[in-house]
């Protein structure tokens, strides 16, 4: 059942919340976590991969560069649809704290991350 925090704005975003923005097409969901661990467990469905290692750097790359090497949009500085997200939480909040410092300043937090959305029996896709 899903209660209206599940999907305004609430910094942290819970899976049932992130199942249903996901679905609608409304967030975009960014996975910091290395290509090696995508590769060896899969990823949320919907989700793009930006490691944490090039941010903030990637973040402040030309529009144009950043959709080539990322396949989705830069995202606006003032963007209230983006939620990271990584294996166990820890690394989102250390994108978070890079972001803020150039300015992304309403980024939201899936806590859970990948054990969470496996814990809920979320749908794994493949990386190849």
């Amino acid at each position: 059942e899903l209660d209206k925090d599940d999907i305004s704005f609430p910094e942290d975003v819970s899976y049932p919340g992130l199942k249903f923005l996901l679905d609608e097409k409304r967030i975009t969901l960014i996975d910091v976590r290395n290509v090696t661990e995508l590769k060896d467990v899969g990823k949320i469905p919907g989700s793009y991969n930006v490691p944490l290692h090039e941010i903030p750097e990637a973040f402040q790359l030309k529009p144009q560069i950043f959709e080539e090497k990322f396949r989705f949009p830069l995202p606006d500085l003032n963007a209230k649809n983006v939620v990271l997200t990584c294996r166990s939480g820890r690394r989102t909040l250390e994108a978070q704290k890079r972001l803020k410092t150039i300015g992304y300043e309403f980024l939201r937090v899936y806590r859970g991350s990948f054990n969470d959305w496996l814990a809920n029996k979320g749908e794994v896709q493949k990386v190849h």
